[in-house]
């Protein structure tokens, strides 16, 4: 069970934070609620007409070292981490993701990756079998980065 850090206990958006560690280098997920008083908080610029979830909440999420949020070089690479590392540290932050959903009713999660080898690696994860009812859509502004991704709940389904 993932612990989820309450950052804006009482107020909002809501903001929550968990950390992990893979192969000595520290992580952290971060999710923040997106409302209509806070759009400027989410990574992608909706176009007009864009339906946002009726049945469950909408997040932004982002993942990074803590080592680059505190040396201010956000998304930098982890540089030596043993074979096979990277991939641990998807599974975690899918897994992450995963119970984060069942844990806030999210219906539509928003992210940005900082590079396209990450988001065709994303868009692996969501197609797997065990991922049934999550649809994604790709290459929303700023710059064709953003990207959606909503959840059963996100169609009254869950």
């Amino acid at each position: 069970m993932t612990y989820f850090d309450e950052c804006a206990e009482y107020g909002f958006p809501r903001h929550q934070v968990t950390r992990f560690t893979v192969a000595g280098v520290n992580y952290e997920v971060n999710f923040t609620q997106i409302t209509h008083e806070n759009p400027y908080d989410c990574a992608a610029l909706f176009p007009e007409g864009f339906t946002f979830p009726l049945y469950g909440h909408h997040y932004d999420v982002t993942f990074d070292t803590i080592a680059n949020r505190i040396n201010k070089t956000p998304f930098k690479r982890a540089e030596e981490l043993p074979t096979g590392a990277g991939c641990r540290v998807l599974k975690c932050v899918e897994r992450i993701i995963t119970e984060h959903y069942t844990h806030f009713n999210v219906g539509l999660y928003t992210f940005a990756p900082a590079d396209h080898k990450l988001l065709n690696i994303y868009c692996r994860l969501i197609t797997k079998k065990k991922h049934k009812g999550l649809t994604i859509e790709v290459g929303l502004e700023p710059n064709g980065r953003a990207n959606v991704l909503r959840t059963p709940k996100f169609w009254g389904l869950a």
